[in-house]
């Protein structure tokens, strides 16, 4: 995929919407920047960890609040002393 992109007079450029979506990059992320052989390469970068991206997903975070209200509420199940009786109660 090549796409030609004009610097401004302030030196930014914009990357378009379709090349963001390819790389799986937002508004507000980092990319990094590398010369090699007097060209330019930029490098999506996430700031967290990858193999913890999982946690800051929408979908995670909302589940994260529910559960929050859940405790809030105090609607948490019992404590167990062993596997089978936290078994049990989830079958009741």
């Amino acid at each position: 995929m090549s796409t030609v992109m004009k610097i401004s007079p302030q030196g930014q450029i914009r990357i378009p919407k379709k090349v963001m979506q390819t790389l799986n990059i937002d508004k507000g992320d980092y990319v990094e920047v590398e010369i090699d052989q007097n060209q330019i390469i930029l490098k999506p970068r996430k700031l967290i960890d990858p193999t913890q991206g999982w946690y800051w997903t929408k979908e995670w975070q909302k589940m994260e609040v529910e559960v929050d209200k859940e405790i809030e509420k105090n609607l948490l199940s019992p404590e167990f002393r062993i596997a089978e009786e936290g078994l049990k109660w989830l079958k009741e």
